[in-house]
């Protein structure tokens, strides 16, 4: 009976915290940027504080003059989410109070955009495409449609939040018909969500976690048995007891693993699966592991390796064996700095090494080796940095939190590039 209060006490005071944080989350003064750079092979695009997108040269770091999403004075208010690219096309979402000003309480509008990364404009007639709500997490594309997770239904009452499915193909091509919504549909979930859909591209479907805990299972096949009810996507729904904010991982044909507030990562089986999602009739929970402190952001895989990193700063890395159905620790490590990992980290190769960038949010990034989980350096940053830093060709690009555009060299860790994105020139 001592058990069961202290297991209900333990539950009230996590969501008590974790609905007081959140609630901070919404409502605080923006400070820095929490999406991350994109690069593609000779452009960086670069998301600013103030509500724009920018384009880099990564030879030398110079702007491209003219280039800058939304054009004018327009504004999309705040990235969250990570940005993602497909096909010459930047989709990514960003929040606000409708009118291109910050949003500071659960009244957002997220501002959902497709960019020409050649031209700067909007694949759409619209610049972006507005739904109420917020869009925490980042944008999963799949077949010509983009879908994202509201922390909220709307305006409404109601507790849980939205996934919706938007049509992600040009305008320039469609007939009147095909403008009238980019909508496609949308469907309600149990519990508000502030991680992205984990996209199994291979079985089509989304898995979604809550800050009620539960997760959800949703079919995005094209089927036009949906078109009558959408509702009927929603395969099922595990309940849960805390909190889940990060994104799923696969780790085998039919074998999913997540991070909770509870600091357990949970690994479960799609029952009755045989490569027919329709036969999914429950999760089969095969595995838990106790790490120290809340898993906050995403559970990264690098050739075959698992890592995690709290918000108390324990790094972790994990050996997870579906086939054994065993899940382990190789090692961890607490990191002890001023800020906090709220960004996760970043496995990245370097001269036959498998490294870890862990960025925290007050000052700095420090650089780990994978095999020990000894540190082997630290890219001092005295603004601190609130986004994944983006590893690509011997550079490093990172956003730190004054809302200056960064890059530095990977083998020395000298700085190529900064930029500050306030007052549009260079910085030292």
């Amino acid at each position: 009976m001592n058990i069961i209060k202290e297991n209900k006490i333990l539950l009230i005071v996590i969501l008590f915290l974790a609905t007081t944080l959140f609630g901070c989350m919404n409502d605080m003064e923006h400070q820095g940027n929490w999406s991350s750079p994109v690069v593609d092979e000779d452009y960086v695009y670069v998301p600013s504080d103030k509500g724009k997108i920018y384009k880099f040269s990564k030879k030398d770091g110079s702007i491209v003059n003219g280039w800058e999403f939304p054009s004018g004075e327009n504004s999309l208010g705040s990235f969250y989410g990570e940005m993602i690219l497909n096909d010459g096309i930047l989709y990514g979402s960003a929040y606000g109070n409708g009118e291109g000003k910050k949003c500071q309480n659960r009244k957002c509008v997220s501002s959902l955009f497709g960019i020409d990364v050649t031209s700067g404009a909007s694949i759409w007639m619209e610049e972006y495409i507005s739904i109420n709500g917020s869009v925490v997490g980042g944008v999963v594309y799949h077949n010509n449609t983009i879908y994202v997770a509201t922390s909220e239904n709307d305006k409404s009452n109601d507790a849980g939040g939205y996934l919706y499915a938007i049509d992600s193909k040009s305008d320039s091509n469609k007939t009147l018909d095909e403008l009238t919504s980019k909508i496609l549909w949308r469907i309600p979930l149990t519990g508000e969500v502030y991680g992205a859909p984990f996209l199994d591209e291979d079985q089509e479907i989304l898995i979604i976690g809550g800050l009620n805990g539960d997760i959800s299972l949703i079919d995005i096949s094209i089927d036009d048995s949906y078109d009558y009810n959408s509702l009927n996507r929603l395969i099922l729904t595990r309940e849960g007891e805390y909190p889940v904010i990060s994104s799923a991982i696969k780790v085998s044909e039919d074998s999913y693993c997540y991070g909770d507030i509870k600091g357990k990562l949970k690994c479960f089986q799609l029952s009755s699966f045989q490569n027919d999602i329709s036969e999914v009739n429950g999760f089969n929970y095969w595995g838990e592991l106790a790490l120290d402190g809340w898993i906050w952001s995403d559970i990264e895989t690098y050739n075959n390796s698992y890592y995690a990193i709290t918000l108390s700063g324990w790094l972790y890395r994990i050996d997870i064996d579906p086939d054994s159905e065993l899940i382990s620790i190789l090692w961890d490590k607490e990191l002890k700095f001023d800020g906090k990992p709220v960004a996760g980290l970043t496995p990245y190769s370097f001269r036959n090494q498998v490294l870890l960038a862990v960025p925290f949010d007050k000052d700095k990034i420090i650089i780990i080796e994978d095999g020990t989980g000894s540190t082997l350096g630290e890219y001092p940053l005295k603004n601190g940095v609130q986004s994944l830093p983006i590893v690509d060709n011997n550079l490093i690009f990172i956003i730190d939190r004054e809302n200056n555009f960064r890059s530095y060299s990977v083998s020395d860790r000298s700085q190529i590039i900064c930029f500050d994105l306030n007052d549009m020139k260079g910085c030292d």
